[in-house]
């Protein structure tokens, strides 16, 4: 309770909202809980932006500290980089695109936006909050964009160069036009059903024969341009599934539509029979609707280039003859000399010339413990430097680099991935087939009993089994479950990955940061435990992966002096005026007596697969600690619900075999369905193979991952997943919790089962209408009430969907 009363009692951050910690002063009247805080809010005010504050207000609090990094960018206004990356307009000035993090709200955009107001050349900078995206124009004789990224630093907004820029300028190509079609079919629709009210009337209270051929010759103005227009898509995809030699839905469409406006037009002209002009305009509009927004789930795929982007630094620290130069990775070549520091990504393929460090291979490998590193090793673009800094000589640079690739590997998988055909596609061909033959035998059987009539009942067959109902089955259900999805922080990229994923086959789960955290952490312990509190002592200025896990293990008071520090060995200290050492077992065997109940416990804990670290004090081993990826609280539980949805389960891991079969056990999945230490080719071959026995799907949140989610059925990438997992990924769970996997699977199961009932009403009513047009008692007011009625039926229908159902 005291706790409490005095974590209230803490001041709040004046710049994140974060209750300060004790002991940070607070010098002019605000409280800061870091550093960060403290020199953004001081440039926010330098610069007269403090409505930055009230226009955030309490509810759009940041809850995250700030994160300026002080760099001064200068690699951006390197000509190689701005080759790439920088436009000049007609009029002089420069355009380049910025990607920006800890973009919360409308204050942030505010704030970025304010620039021009606070740098001078700088023209504009327009925010697209969704992508992170700035887009910042200046003039380069007046200052440089560098200046401009050091303002946005300050500011709190860590500028990176924006990736995808072909890829964005294509989609708002793509989707404006789109949208001007959506646009021309609702106006065409709202007039059209305005002009068909009015005949309708006539029909009932009479109309004059000069009013009606009006309104029938104005609905045929509006009708066969706007629609003409609106309708292209269907045709453009009619038109090549033909030369593909497919059937595809899109073509009875384009001929239910194409007759309907030919018959429609003709009989306007010769002023007798019926027109369906406001029908067909809803049909476009609705299916147009639908379109744009299962379109706007499908947004994720990338070129080779912007994947690579995405994977490695966009600037490297090169040596030359005037010292250490940060320079765009465009200008780095092969035999150039790099510094790495602790913390970077490595930005090249190349070999250690000078330093010993230990990297974070698990970007490319899985391995979730780092691999120590000195000179003559070679090491690889995408991995972090995790312990000390390093120099190395560039072997390999952008696409020769192994991340490039594995990288190039995955578009030649995407390329020969032969999409899914779907259920409705299927359908499309016999329906085709059976209204053809319908309409060629209603012309010949009407031929006979009254030859007049013969053509009218035929066309009014084609118009009215204008498959509508089976148009919008699959986009309608699609559109509710996607939604629904997100809602629940799962992100599907449309139709079909719901449709590969729905049926059950085998299961490849990725162990490191899918079944487990990702880290490492102390998982064992035994020994004398206030060993622990020493250990953290000594660890506390260390940071190599395994001093954080034992800091995170246990928390302490003293103070360590006279540390040394032996890399991928050990580090001993002084701490209380005892002597300390935690290391590897034999490190500390040379410095300490032996002891068999150590020694015992160094071998479980090895054969575990976990890692064991030795503490000793003042010569005699204490303790020992087992270090490891920790499971997922709710990785259980999660393949229980998969195998219960009649999946089976393997576990594909690059990992140490022990480590897996470890892994295999707690979760209750067989040692026989448990891979270690398979590499990201050996992951592509076991997907392949399993394919020829069924649906694959493949789950995993790396580099190693991403080429075995392109060969798959299907790939489902976790959260914190890289962004190449992502972008290859069918399916992105934004949640941390792996059980969302399992409400995927059901909730793309339910969607198809949607899609099936929705089909079924669809063919119900196609049947009905096309049966009362063959008999030839089709009314032009019949035909405007089923036709809408067969879509808000399928609408009822997708709306009624199990798919997703649960909380946001």
């Amino acid at each position: 309770m005291t706790a409490v009363a005095n974590r209230l009692a803490e001041p709040a951050c004046a710049h994140c909202g974060l209750p300060v910690p004790a002991g940070r002063s607070v010098s002019t009247g605000d409280a800061f809980c870091c550093a960060g805080c403290e020199i953004v809010h001081a440039a926010i005010a330098e610069h007269g932006l403090e409505r930055f504050y009230d226009l955030r207000g309490e509810s759009d609090r940041i809850a995250a500290p700030a994160h300026p990094t002080a760099r001064p960018y200068t690699e951006l206004d390197d000509p190689a980089f701005q080759r790439v990356h920088v436009q000049v307009t007609a009029d002089g000035f420069a355009c380049a695109a910025l990607y920006l993090e800890d973009l919360q709200c409308a204050a942030c955009i505010w704030l970025v936006e304010s620039a021009p107001r606070c740098i001078a050349g700088v023209r504009e900078i327009r925010v697209d909050l969704g992508r992170g995206r700035a887009d910042v124009m200046w003039d380069p004789r007046t200052t440089t964009l560098s200046a401009v990224a050091r303002y946005l630093d300050r500011i709190g907004h860590v500028p990176h160069p924006y990736r995808g820029l072909d890829r964005d300028r294509q989609r708002r190509g793509e989707d404006r036009t789109l949208l001007v079609k959506l646009g021309v079919a609702g106006a065409a629709m709202g007039n059209l059903m305005l002009l068909a009210v009015a005949l309708y009337a006539g029909l009932f209270d009479g109309m004059s024969g000069a009013d009606t051929s009006f309104f029938r010759w104005a609905s045929m103005a509006v009708a066969i341009p706007a629609l003409g227009y609106a309708a292209t898509p269907f045709f453009r995809t009619a038109l090549g599934a033909l030369r593909a030699g497919r059937l595809h839905l899109d073509l009875p469409l384009s001929i239910g539509i194409t007759a309907g406006l030919g018959w429609g037009a003709a009989n306007v002209i010769r002023g007798t029979g019926e027109i369906y002009f406001d029908s067909l305009a809803m049909l476009v509009f609705l299916l147009l609707v639908s379109r744009w927004v299962v379109l706007r789930h499908q947004r994720r795929a990338s070129s080779a280039a912007e994947l690579l982007l995405a994977l490695t630094p966009s600037r490297a620290r090169r040596i030359d003859a005037t010292g250490v130069v940060d320079v765009p990775i465009e200008a780095i070549v092969p035999g150039d000399h790099l510094r790495v520091l602790v913390g970077d990504v490595i930005p090249v393929d190349g070999v250690i010339i000078e330093g010993v460090s230990a990297l974070d291979v698990g970007l490319l490998t899985g391995e979730s413990r780092p691999a120590d590193v000195r000179p003559g090793d070679a090491v690889h673009a995408g991995t972090a430097n995790l312990a000390g800094p390093l120099v190395i000589e560039a072997t390999a640079v952008g696409e020769a680099t192994r991340v490039g690739a594995l990288v190039a590997s995955i578009e030649a998988l995407s390329a020969h991935k032969a999409p899914i055909e779907r259920l409705v596609d299927r359908i499309a061909g016999t329906f085709v087939m059976v209204v053809a033959l319908a309409s060629v035998l209603t012309l010949l059987g009407w031929s006979f009993v009254a030859p007049a009539l013969a053509a009218e009942h035929a066309m009014a067959l084609l118009i009215v089994t204008c498959p509508c109902a089976l148009a919008l089955a699959t986009p309608l259900a699609v559109t509710v479950a996607l939604g629904r999805a997100a809602r629940r922080g799962i992100l599907v990229k449309g139709a079909d990955a719901l449709e590969r994923l729905a049926t059950p086959g085998t299961m490849f789960v990725d162990k490191t940061g899918t079944l487990t955290a990702g880290r490492l952490a102390v998982v064992s312990w035994r020994g004398d435990l206030d060993a622990a509190e020493l250990a953290a002592a000594v660890e506390a200025g260390s940071d190599h992966p395994i001093a954080r896990a034992i800091r995170a293990y246990a928390a302490s008071s003293h103070v360590a002096t006279e540390i040394r520090e032996e890399l991928g060995r050990g580090i001993s200290a002084l701490v209380a005026g005892r002597k300390i050492l935690v290391g590897a077992p034999p490190w500390v065997r040379a410095q300490a007596t032996s002891r068999p109940v150590i020694e015992g416990w160094i071998a479980e804990l090895a054969e575990r697969g976990e890692t064991p670290i030795v503490i000793a004090v003042d010569g005699v081993p204490v303790a020992v600690a087992g270090l490891a990826d920790p499971i997922r609280d709710d990785a259980r539980a999660a393949v229980v619900a998969l195998i219960e949805l009649g999946w089976r389960v393997e576990i594909l891991s690059g990992d140490d075999q022990r480590v897996v079969q470890r892994i295999a056990g707690a979760l209750g999945v067989p040692s026989t369905r448990a891979h270690g230490g398979v590499s990201p080719e050996g992951k592509v071959f076991a997907v392949t193979s399993a394919r020829a026995h069924g649906p694959v799907v493949m789950v995993g949140d790396g580099v190693n991952d991403a080429a075995a989610m392109t060969a798959a059925t299907a790939g489902i990438a976790v959260s914190g997943a890289a962004e190449i997992a992502i972008e290859v990924a069918d399916v992105y769970l934004r949640s941390p919790s792996i059980t969302a996997i399992a409400a995927t699977l059901a909730g793309a199961r339910a969607t198809l089962d949607t899609i099936r009932r929705n089909l079924r009403f669809s063919l119900v009513y196609n049947v009905a209408a096309g049966t009362l047009a063959i008999t030839g008692v089709i009314h032009p007011l019949i035909a405007a009430i089923l036709m809408p009625l067969s879509s808000l039926t399928v609408l009822a229908s997708s709306l009624r969907s199990r798919a997703f159902r649960g909380p946001s």
